[in-house]
């Protein structure tokens, strides 16, 4: 079977490292999604184990059209009734980018038709449509010209882990906070800190990651459940092995907030994902820690437009001095939407890569700090070399 994974805009390069873990095939990077190829096997841990997914989308067929009613024809030729029976209930997701093709809603309305037509005239009785709990929920994708007809394996967003029950202003979305986590490399060896932790859904998936906990429950009520072709015994199989792989123990994860109502609905999601073990909250400003040291730091500072710009330009300016006077030999990531304000942290960044967060245009900028300065650090590292090598 043919597959495309669904991510946010810079997150397809981690997303398509974490399909190649689980056996996937024929990988290749596009827009905000990834192509690959694999079984029912690969299917099913595509929608468990995928941290940096959020849709997994089944192709079934590809085609040209110069109108709605080629459209029309071109739905009414697949068997339908191989998918779903005349008693099972479909719903229509269409995504249009086309000159010629511009309403959505319409296109549903055309592959709806050509679907309950194909259906009446074979049994005499058409299927119901659902858009809120269908058997089977059909992608429907055109580009110009060129339409994908794909099943929707996964159901609702896969972003949603259902941990979160409290949330603040401007939430992190939760596959965002995952692919923050995965490119830093991290694996819970050392300590791990979000020092402006809002929500604590940072926290929570890099706590998943150390500790190998699937992003997603095996209860969790997948599209692919109500298949016809639902495989109970190799998704059992697959729910199996993900739980023996889960392990008890990881460095220490640590939030910190100013704000107490931060602190009380990150208490209430760590409580709620079931990590109350390895995640401590305290109340802290982050500009009055304490420090540490050999320890990763992971934090999407506030840049919001509530603030004014000297204000924000002046507290990324505080942000770049305090990591370089108490998080010395420690790394820190940054996300940040204020291109200004990030440049204003006076720190040069080793990695800087382009995200969306949400609407909004953003950098993941990394720092390494130093005990002195980068050029002090190599020296040091070099005097330590036997001559012959250097």
């Amino acid at each position: 079977m043919k597959f495309i994974a669904k991510t946010l805009e810079g997150l397809e390069e981690i997303l398509s490292y974490e399909l190649n873990d689980i056996g996937a095939e024929d990988i290749v990077i596009l827009k905000r999604a990834v192509a690959y190829s694999g079984n029912s096997l690969l299917l099913y841990k595509s929608n468990l184990l995928l941290r940096t997914c959020l849709k997994v989308l089944v192709f079934m067929k590809e085609f040209e059209i110069k109108d709605e009613e080629e459209l029309y024809n071109e739905v009414k030729k697949i068997n339908w009734e191989e998918y779903f029976n005349v008693d099972d209930t479909f719903a229509i997701d269409s995504v249009v980018n086309s000159e010629k093709f511009r309403h959505a809603n319409f296109i549903s309305l055309k592959v709806k038709d050509a679907i309950a037509d194909r259906f009446r005239e074979k049994y005499n009785k058409r299927p119901n449509v659902d858009t809120l709990d269908p058997t089977i929920r059909i992608n429907v994708h055109i580009r110009e010209s060129i339409v994908t007809i794909s099943l929707d394996s996964s159901g609702r967003s896969l972003h949603m882990r259902g941990y979160r029950k409290q949330m603040v202003d401007a939430p992190l979305n939760e596959v965002l906070a995952a692919g923050m986590v995965l490119m830093t490399g991290w694996d819970g060896s050392s300590p791990l800190i979000d020092p402006m932790c809002g929500s604590a859904t940072i926290l929570c998936e890099a706590a998943r990651i150390a500790l190998k906990i699937p992003p997603h429950s095996p209860e969790r009520p997948f599209a692919f459940k109500k298949w016809k072709s639902f495989d109970t015994e190799l998704w059992h199989m697959v729910c199996k092995e993900a739980e023996n792989n889960i392990i008890q123990h990881c460095a220490n994860i640590v939030g910190y907030d100013i704000n107490p109502k931060a602190i009380k609905a990150s208490e209430e999601n760590i409580i709620a994902a079931g990590l109350s073990a390895y995640i401590k909250i305290a109340k802290e400003d982050f500009f009055y820690l304490e420090g540490a040291n050999e320890t990763l730091l992971i934090f999407n500072p506030p840049y919001d437009e509530r603030l004014k710009e000297d204000d924000i330009l002046d507290f990324y300016k505080h942000i770049g001095d305090k990591l370089k006077m108490s998080f010395k030999s420690c790394t820190a990531w940054i996300l940040s939407g204020n291109i200004q304000a990030i440049k204003n942290v006076g720190l040069r960044p080793s990695t800087k890569r382009n995200m969306m967060n949400g609407s909004i245009p953003s950098f993941y900028c990394k720092f390494d700090m130093y005990d002195g300065s980068k050029k002090q650090k190599w020296q040091q590292f070099n005097n330590q070399k036997p001559a012959e090598n250097l």
